[in-house]
């Protein structure tokens, strides 16, 4: 008899589960209403609430469950939810002792930028049978930093090179070139990477390359009047390939033509113009082809 009773509770909260599951899948506002109307006369409140909350929440995606949030706890709760969990991450982090603005930072529409190392510790800071839930949870929240993306698929240090080689060249350029440099170096860049401006790269990046200025000099550059900057690409690809570790970058400008198609090819990892490089590049391709 008991093992009867066990069977048919464990029927009953496997179908519960499917049903909600399904409705909460199709987002089917109407369908959870009703399933938690019944499901609550069978199962009881504290049940069913530990159903959803426990393996229900857990089992579905990411902007599913932030849906769910927002349309039974409403737009006020759901936004003080994500506020909770963005400051009680922020503390976990900085318990660890990362540092806001390298190790993570604020991006657009709440999001929490993190790289590595702060993906890790937060994930160590949650119990095995809990990890599940938790990373479906901030899953909405938290988006791998796309700067250490890159440079993961380009094996470098890429961003940090570049940002050395900028640092640099404020020292050298006029105020307006400096501005005009900044303005073609990073719209090629936001142009190839767009997820860059989601995660306001551009500010971080000029933020780190005028903090060595005076703060009067890097007003000027930030209040430069120019709307449509121009700047020498070549230097740019130069700066580009260095910071790639290209130990040939500094020949593109010493001959005519004097880049080439391997570098191009690196340049389009990382860069777009009014054209991408790699129609420039298979362009030369076919133009060799039928020349041999």
């Amino acid at each position: 008899m008991k093992i009867n009773i066990f069977g048919r509770k464990k029927y009953l909260l496997g179908t519960a589960k499917r049903q909600l599951l399904k409705a909460l899948n199709c987002r089917d506002i109407a369908g959870i209403r009703s399933l938690i109307v019944e499901w609550q006369s069978i199962l009881g409140a504290e049940k069913l609430t530990n159903l959803i909350v426990n393996e229900v929440m857990v089992e579905c995606d990411s902007h599913s469950h932030s849906w769910f949030c927002q349309i039974f706890l409403g737009q006020a709760q759901y936004e003080q939810m994500e506020e909770k969990a963005q400051s009680n991450i922020f503390q976990i982090l900085l318990g660890e002792g990362l540092e806001p603005g390298k190790d993570f930072s604020s991006g657009l529409d709440g999001m929490i930028i993190v790289g590595d190392r702060a993906q890790q510790i937060l994930l160590s800071q949650v119990p095995q049978e809990h990890r599940a839930s938790f990373e479906a949870q901030l899953e909405s929240l938290l988006v791998l930093d796309p700067v250490t993306t890159i440079e993961q698929q380009l094996g470098c240090a890429f961003f940090t090179n570049l940002t050395e080689i900028a640092i640099q060249q404020m020292q050298v350029l006029s105020n307006s070139q400096a501005a005009a440099y900044l303005g073609v170096l990073l719209a090629g860049l936001v142009s190839r990477h767009p997820q860059l401006k989601d995660a306001d790269f551009p500010t971080r990046f000029i933020f780190n390359t005028l903090q060595e200025l005076s703060p009067e000099r890097a007003i000027l550059i930030l209040n430069d009047p120019e709307t449509n900057p121009q700047f020498d690409e070549i230097m740019i690809f130069q700066h580009l390939l260095a910071a790639m570790g290209d130990k040939e970058y500094h020949r593109i400008a010493e001959e005519e033509d004097g880049i080439s198609l391997d570098q191009l090819k690196k340049l389009d990892l990382v860069w777009c113009g009014e054209r991408r490089l790699s129609e420039i590049v298979a362009m030369m391709e076919k133009w060799h082809f039928r020349n041999r």
